[in-house]
C-alpha cells in the first residue's frame, strides 16, 4: 500500500511519531507516538489545509510516499462509529500494538465516502521495520486555494 504524508522539509524523513507524541491527535493521546498518513496525496493536502491558517500559504512543505505491506494494515476502525471514540480507540490500539497500522475514516469527508482514507501507523510495533519512505518531493500549495 502506498501512503502519503506532508511535513516541513526538516521533518519529512522522521518516522518516529514524535510530533503526534508531543501534541496528541485524533487517534493518539499526548505521550503516544503515531504517524498520520493518507491513501492519496489529495486527501493528505486536504487534511493539512483544514489545520492551516487560510491567510498564510504553507511553505517549505514536502510530501513523502510511504510503502507499507497490505497485511500490516488493519481495518478494525474503518467505520463512522469508531470516529466517535477515536482518541480512546486509537490510544488503546497504540498501547496494545495490535497491528502496524490502522485504516480510519477522514473526519473531513462524508461518512459514506470510502475511496480515500487515513492511516495511523504505530512506530513502536515490532513489525514497523516494514514501513519505508520510497520518495520525497516538494509539495507546493497552489495559491488559488488561498
Amino acid at each position: 500500500m502506498r501512503l502519503y504524508r506532508i511535513s516541513k522539509k526538516q521533518y519529512i524523513n522522521d518516522l518516529s511519531g514524535k510530533g503526534a507524541e508531543l501534541a496528541g491527535g485524533r487517534w493518539d493521546s499526548k505521550g503516544m507516538p503515531a504517524i498520520y498518513a493518507s491513501s492519496s496525496l489529495a486527501l493528505c493536502i486536504c487534511e493539512v489545509l483544514v489545520h492551516t491558517d487560510k491567510d498564510i500559504l504553507p511553505d517549505n512543505m514536502y510530501f513523502a510516499e510511504i510503502y507499507i505491506p497490505d497485511e500490516c494494515v488493519s481495518s478494525v476502525f474503518f467505520s463512522q462509529e469508531a470516529l466517535k471514540n477515536s482518541l480512546s480507540n486509537g490510544s488503546q490500539w497504540l498501547s496494545e500494538k495490535g497491528s502496524v497500522a490502522i485504516k480510519v475514516h477522514s473526519a473531513i469527508m462524508p461518512e459514506n465516502y470510502t475511496a480515500d482514507f487515513n492511516i495511523v501507523i504505530n512506530p513502536l510495533h515490532p513489525d514497523f521495520h516494514s514501513v519505508r519512505i520510497e520518495k520525497i518531493e516538494p509539495c507546493p500549495f497552489d495559491v488559488r486555494i488561498f
